[in-house]
């Protein structure tokens, strides 16, 4: 951006005044940078506007019991130990967020939709929608709570099989329309604002069901008094995995 000799030309970089194109640089017009190159690109406030999700991971072992304390989820990005895993490290499997609750500048989202997919068998995905209720909140204020179930992820599996006990359940079609989009109502979450997804799990069986177990809770053997817990491996359980998705568009930094 300077001239032969050394002296400072604003517009010009390398020594061109004008694009391939033939168009002028463009130089920022006022305030403390004024006359110096708007360049993004070579073209002043362009960006990368992509469709784009961010997602997380719960892992529930077979025979587990949920926590009483609410599970605080997209805080843990990866490469950091997982609190609710043993501590094991996460990767882009697990989840896409590099920072703890915000996206670095600058990137951000306009979230079209919250969806929740579901890796387990269907009592475990039953009894889990039944007995948790989920809150996201941007900043300190809550944009959505209530279940699960009102928030199908628009994704998953789907088939058949003619293999004896083989099954797979989901929230909602694995269709990409197949979810609550928000439409007018959709949420801005700028670069570095603080947002958070809690699942919770406030009662007991013998709280939620009033003393009045069904059969297919009594057969699993745990106490009214447990909280929610996954079937055990000799029960036929292979633990429950929930995957909450925020959906939208995010706009990134032009290369």
């Amino acid at each position: 951006m300077h001239m032969a000799g050394g002296a400072y030309a604003p517009g010009n970089y390398l020594g061109a005044a004008k694009t391939g194109a033939g168009q002028p640089i463009p130089v920022i017009q006022s305030g403390p940078q004024a006359g110096q190159l708007d360049i993004n690109a070579l073209i002043g406030q362009m960006v990368d506007r992509r469709k784009m999700y961010y997602y997380d991971m719960l892992k529930l072992a077979p025979g587990a019991a949920v926590q009483n304390q609410p599970y605080v989820l997209f805080q843990t990005p990866q490469g950091q130990p997982d609190p609710y895993n043993g501590n094991t490290v996460k990767t882009y499997l697990e989840t896409n967020m590099t920072s703890a609750g915000m996206f670095n500048p600058p990137y951000d989202l306009i979230l079209f939709n919250l969806g929740f997919f579901f890796w387990g068998n269907l009592f475990d995905i039953q009894q889990f929608m039944k007995m948790c209720w989920f809150e996201f909140k941007i900043l300190e204020k809550t944009q959505f709570m209530g279940s699960t179930l009102r928030h199908p992820p628009g994704m998953g599996i789907t088939g058949f099989s003619t293999k004896v006990a083989e099954a797979n359940w989901t929230n909602g079609m694995p269709a990409p329309d197949a979810v609550w989009m928000l439409g007018d109502y959709k949420k801005y979450i700028p670069p570095l604002v603080h947002f958070t997804l809690t699942l919770n799990f406030p009662e007991t069986y013998n709280q939620f069901y009033n003393s009045s177990l069904p059969a297919d809770v009594t057969a699993q053997g745990v106490a009214g008094t447990a909280l929610y817990t996954t079937m055990t491996a000799g029960q036929g359980g292979n633990g429950l995995v929930v995957m909450p998705i925020l959906n939208g568009l995010s706009d990134g930094p032009v290369s």
